[in-house]
């Protein structure tokens, strides 16, 4: 995975169903871009717009906002505004940056330092501990995690002056992610649909369906803790059960309390909802410091709203989200209590010499991934991921279930994923929430992708009482499948 030059993450944010608006009437389209790379992860915007080349002129003005940005926040690059300042103890500061330092300062204040811009000297030493296999020395915990008992910058009037090494990763993305969606509204006929960078995402003046991760299932297709509607918002979510620090067989999130300099372990993750993702983003990483204890925050934060789950399990939520969440685990199934199947897959990168030949580098595939029983009648759609519905046929199988139900399309497609790992479960529900007899049924996986090739991957299992295991065959498109029945234990 490429290093993030903001916020070191793969990204694990809100999935936002777009919900169906009578856009022709208004004389507007719907359309998707899809960039990699983009701080370091993957971004996805969606515009509303009369015509295609409107929305080019859309995507174009956002993409260079966020390049010119980057250009200040970075410490990835040592070119940046920000880098160029730490090097030399401080200077003078642009608008943009000045602004965003007072922003952290100010969540440092109101946090109580449980927000630090300086958290990178913490990292270092877990870092440095991890590839020796044993957990830091108390007395180098102690040593950072002193430097952070004082402000690492001080801004007067425009200039910056540098006590320690400090980044705004906590922040800038955000800030990153509310400028350069504005920009939409500089092209004349365009429309903000959303606009996500990694974990941070912007929506626009129209409903979306925005369902809020639960950290407990963190597979692509877990179940959401909770589902709202929402415009003119921001999402951002936060937790350390995918990535973080892996010493003697035991995991710690990469979130760390600055006061203590230890992994936040008591937080399995957090979701925020705010009028703007920069105060989105800052208390998404407040609450995995301060757990429960930091939805008092929230509730002082005009227009926020919040969830913590913590590491026991038990969901902290606001008033205003409480009765959103899911807090039953749905219909039973005849399977064993616990039981269900999960499904491994990764998504092969093309050969240099594709993405080399090829204007613009490879497309992402299309991928669905469902369940058919016996009889080869479709029982549950797992996942589809697709950028254009007008090339849904491409995934022949898939569409001859499904191609007279183009509401249930709507209902289950995201955004194409890029290369790399993936999980996904079944709960032996329908696709209309029922639970289903135990017995033999079969996995498929079909994959698409232009300028790359079709196929179509099988297993039949028999999901009774016992667990079971299967691994399919590498092909061009997907490698490392793995089929697992049995206890589905929550958590990281």
């Amino acid at each position: 995975m490429p290093e993030l030059p903001l916020r070191r993450h793969a990204p694990h944010f809100a999935v936002l169903a777009l919900l169906a608006l009578p856009l022709a009437a208004q004389g507007l389209q719907e359309f998707r871009f899809a960039r990699e790379g983009v701080l370091g992860t993957s971004s996805n915007l969606v515009v509303l717009a009369p015509d295609e080349s409107t929305a080019q002129r859309a995507e174009a003005a956002v993409y260079a906002e966020v390049a010119r940005l980057e250009a200040i926040f970075s410490t990835w690059r040592d070119d940046s505004e920000l880098s160029r300042l730490l090097r030399s103890g401080g200077g003078p500061a642009s608008a943009e940056l000045r602004e965003t330092l007072q922003v952290a300062d100010l969540w440092r204040t109101k946090s109580h330092g449980a927000f630090e811009p300086g958290t990178a000297a913490l990292t270092k030493v877990w870092r440095a501990a991890e590839s020796t296999g044993q957990p830091p020395a108390a007395a180098a915990l102690t040593a950072a995690a002193a430097t952070l008992r004082e402000p690492t910058f001080c801004l007067v009037q425009d200039r910056v002056a540098v006590r320690a090494p400090f980044d705004l990763d906590g922040i800038a993305k955000g800030c990153i992610v509310d400028r350069a969606a504005a920009k939409v509204a500089s092209v004349p006929g365009a429309q903000l649909r959303s606009f996500q960078i990694g974990g941070e995402t912007r929506v626009g003046g129209k409903d979306v369906s925005i369902a809020l991760v639960d950290p407990r299932q963190p597979a692509a297709n877990g179940s959401p803790l909770a589902t709202v509607i929402r415009h003119d918002c921001a999402v951002a979510s936060s937790g350390g059960y995918a990535r973080g620090f892996d010493l003697g067989g035991t995991h710690h999130s990469h979130v760390l309390d600055p006061r203590t300099g230890k992994p936040c372990d008591h937080v399995l993750g957090a979701s925020v909802l705010a009028k703007d993702t920069a105060t989105a983003d800052a208390l998404a990483t407040i609450l995995c410091v301060l757990g429960a204890e930091g939805l008092a925050l929230v509730r002082s934060t005009p227009g926020a709203e919040a969830f913590v789950v913590t590491a026991d399990g038990v969901v902290h939520a606001t008033d205003g989200l409480r009765e959103a969440l899911q807090t039953t685990g749905g219909p039973p199934t005849a399977w064993p209590k616990n039981f269900g199947l999960k499904i491994e897959f990764a998504i092969q990168g093309p050969a240099p010499a594709v993405s080399g030949n090829r204007r613009g580098g490879w497309k992402r595939p299309y991928v669905a991934v469902w369940i058919e029983d016996l009889t080869g009648s479709p029982a549950r759609t797992l996942c589809l991921w697709i950028e254009d519905r007008r090339w849904l046929r491409d995934l022949r199988r898939w569409s001859r279930h499904y191609a007279d139900q183009p509401r249930f399309a709507d209902q289950v497609s995201q955004a194409t994923r890029k290369a790399g790992a993936y999980t996904l479960q079944w709960d032996g529900l329908d696709d209309d929430g029922r639970p289903l007899a135990p017995g033999k049924y079969t996995v498929l996986i079909e994959v698409c992708r232009e300028h790359g090739t079709y196929q179509l991957m099988k297993q039949e299992l028999d999901l009774r009482t016992t667990p079971v295991q299967a691994t399919l065959a590498d092909n061009d498109e997907v490698h490392d499948a793995k089929l697992t029945f049995g206890p589905q234990g929550k958590g990281r």
